[in-house]
């Protein structure tokens, strides 16, 4: 930067009155005739006390002529007397120079500092205004100290709890030694840790100065700079240091005052910062305590609440965090986020390239060993040597900054499972333990939202396996029956109604009578195992019973008196129709508690079989059959109430009526497979309740008629004697 021109605007007009002194005195040099030339230069240094060098030269020049011409009208020019007068007013005139010299120089100071102050402090409004940070603070400062002062560097450090100074930032920092000296100890024989110590500035003007403190910079500066070492501290407390350095001669001594001013001003803008950002920190804490609980308490996923702890709290509250589980022995780390998304993904490339050790001496480990809270206001730089694998890694955690960490165990049910870690860098920000209490609050919610998690999974994993084996047990009773028995060919459909109701307790079996079909469809009320197991139980009845000559009726009162021992509980009960076809295509049905079958003719005829009802098995039954008869061609539909009950997306009932006689009327071995696609297609996702169907259609031209008891005793015969 050079010095500045600026004039103060009055100075222009003082040489005025010096003109006019010096005409006075050769009036009364020629009035009085007493010569008086040497006292002509009362205006030169009257002059040099209001105005600058040129103006002064001007008028010391009008003096030594008017001293010549004394001379010339006394008549003495060149005489001794006149020679020590123009002597003398040649000494005062030279004399008037220096101090026009001097006085100009400091006035140009003076003018200089004053200007570079008011831009300075200009700037610093404007950037201060927003800044609620110390970081942002020292941040501004510094970059205006560099672009407005002209300084070659600028670095401000903090005085921390154990004595240490530490670089917030450092503008301008070049060479191989740049980060050298980011912790400079109080207790040190370094000028800046004696400046912060005796709370006095420290200036050095040259290079040579420099270096005679800082033998290690004898090559770090490429140009000759001079130093001043600023202590920041207020009320008898040091709260930290500047540093800068300018081209030699730009700030002299008597420009000291200023640097010491403006590192006050800083001390200030500073300390306004931190109370900001404690009052920030405040409101932060109590929005992101909220915020977390109602997050956290509304996943039931691992990963998903893996993932919201990070973006609750970066970057609102940490430049990093990271996430630890103990997992086997092995503490992994699960989780890490950055404030910047590409520094993530660079993060979480490198997680398995230096794992965490178990036994490690500090940060997560010992947490999640110790089950106690950790918290560093400030980041030694031997606490980042314990924490690195290896040279490569400790070259990394140096090169990431970190000013300040805070970690808090994840302590579940079964004891301390993990740990969460955060870290301030970029921001420059400092924990405290309220922001330690506040990670603890965050961590025992984090903690139950992974418990809840882990909980949810285990069970969702145990009901998938219950649900599977009751599946299979399910699937093993209600085989599919065979395509043909006789004169009656046979279709059947099972279907749950959601993912969660794979075990019900709708049932079918089809069972060769003596000289007959025999079908069932039932619902057993409940679900689960127990239905399961209750369905076991009907079908195994069914089977015996129907095997018999007793009708259908006949059937039910013994699958009614059988199963009684054998239901859960005393109120439980299954509905059931049990319908007998003949293989000349006559039938009978009886209904227990359960819905009709219909009749579906190729016409498209649908006709419901009329029926008494009875009580549900396992209440007691005594039904009334009811009788028909099947053309060849007809078809005979039995269901479950998950036909008749599906519902509407907006709650109303689904009627299955259009959609029957498309039944009786398609290929037969996919008119079930349409009537559910027709049922989906009206209800959507789910149906609400499960659903079992049971078509059979009479036709007798293809198939073969059920031999009579005769026929069949014989044959019985013919097997047991070997003779067939």
């Amino acid at each position: 930067m050079t010095a500045l021109s600026t004039r103060l605007p009055s100075g222009r007009l003082w040489w005025v009155p010096g003109v006019l002194l010096l005409a006075v005195m050769v009036a009364v040099d020629v009035s009085l005739e007493r010569q008086i030339n040497g006292a002509y230069a009362a205006a030169a240094v009257l002059v040099a006390i209001t105005t600058d060098v040129r103006r002064t030269a001007g008028v010391a020049a009008l003096v030594l002529a008017a001293s010549v011409a004394s001379g010339v009208w006394n008549d003495n020019l060149g005489e001794r007397s006149w020679a020590v007068r123009f002597a003398t007013c040649i000494l005062i005139c030279g004399l008037a120079l220096a101090a026009a010299r001097t006085s100009q120089r400091q006035r140009e100071r003076l003018e200089r500092t004053t200007l570079l102050a008011q831009r300075v402090l200009d700037a610093l409004a404007v950037e201060l205004t927003g800044a609620r940070t110390i970081k942002d603070v020292v941040e501004g400062f510094l970059g205006h100290a560099v672009t407005t002062m002209g300084a070659t560097s600028a670095m401000v450090l903090t005085l921390d709890a154990d004595d240490v100074l530490r670089t917030v930032t450092w503008h301008g920092r070049t060479g191989d030694g740049a980060d050298q000296y980011q912790e400079i100890p109080l207790s040190s024989d370094l000028p800046g840790a004696w400046a912060a110590r005796t709370r006095t500035d420290v200036h050095y003007r040259s290079l040579s100065e420099i270096v005679a403190a800082f033998p290690e910079l004898a090559k770090y500066y490429a140009e000759d700079r001079c130093l001043h070492l600023l202590p920041l501290h207020r009320d008898g407390v040091t709260h930290g240091l500047l540093a800068l350095t300018f081209p030699p001669n730009l700030f002299t001594r008597a420009e000291d005052g200023f640097l010491h001013s403006l590192a006050g001003a800083l001390t200030s803008a500073g300390l306004r910062a931190s109370e900001l950002q404690q009052q920030d920190a405040a409101t932060q804490r109590t929005s992101l305590l909220a915020e977390a609980s109602m997050t956290l308490s509304r996943s039931l996923d691992m990963e998903e609440t893996v993932a919201e702890v990070g973006r609750i709290l970066v970057p609102r509250f940490a430049d990093w965090c990271s996430l630890h589980l103990l997992r086997d022995g092995k503490l992994e780390t699960v989780a890490v986020q950055h404030r910047d998304p590409e520094t993530t993904a660079w993060a979480r490339s490198m997680q398995g390239a230096f794992p965490t050790r178990v036994d490690s001496p500090t940060g997560a480990a010992r947490v999640v060993r110790t089950g106690e809270s950790e918290i560093y206001p400030f980041i030694p730089a031997d606490l980042i040597e314990a924490a690195a694998v290896n040279d490569e890694h400790l070259e990394i955690l140096r090169r990431l900054g970190l000013t300040s960490a805070i970690m808090a165990p994840l302590v579940g049910r079964q004891g301390v499972v993990g740990a969460v870690t955060l870290i301030h860098a970029e921001s420059g920000r400092r924990y405290t333990e309220d922001d330690l209490t506040f990670l603890e609050e965050v961590a025992a919610r984090v903690a139950l939202a992974l418990d809840t998690a882990a909980t949810f999974e285990q069970q969702s994993e145990r009901l998938a396996g219950v649900t599977l084996v009751a599946e299979a047990a399910q699937r093993a009773i209600l085989a599919l029956p065979p395509a043909r028995i006789g004169p009656i060919a046979l279709s059947a459909r099972y279907l749950s109604a959601a993912v969660e109701a794979h075990v019900g307790g709708d049932l079918y079996e089809v069972v060769r009578g003596p000289s007959s079909v025999r079908l069932l469809v039932g619902d057993v009320r409940g679900k689960g195992l127990a239905a399961v197991r209750t369905a076991t139980v009907v079908l195994g009845e069914f089977r015996a019973a129907a095997a018999g000559k007793g009708d259908v009726a006949q059937v039910a009162r013994e699958i009614d008196r059988r199963i009684v021992p054998y239901l859960p509980d005393p109120e439980d009960f299954v509905t059931g129709v049990l319908v007998d076809i003949e293989h000349d295509g006559r039938f009978s049905v009886v209904s227990c508690g359960h819905p009709a079958p219909v009749v579906l003719t190729e016409g498209g005829g649908v006709e419901e079989v009329a029926l008494e009802h009875s009580p549900p098995l396992g209440l007691g039954v005594d039904p009334v059959a009811a009788y028909g008869k099947l053309n060849p061609g007809d078809r005979m539909l039995l269901f479950t109430d998950g036909l008749i009950e599906a519902r509407l997306p907006d709650g109303g009932f689904i009627d299955p009526s259009p959609f029957l006689p498309w039944v009786g009327r398609s290929d037969f071995g996919s008119a079930l497979d349409g009537l559910l696609a027709e049922l989906y297609s009206a209800a959507g996702p789910s149906l609400g309740d499960d659903l079992a169907l049971l078509l059979a259609a009479y036709d007798p031209h293809t198939g073969d008629v059920p031999a009579d008891d005769s026929t069949e005793l014989v044959a019985q015969a013919a097997a047991f004697t070997g003779l067939a």
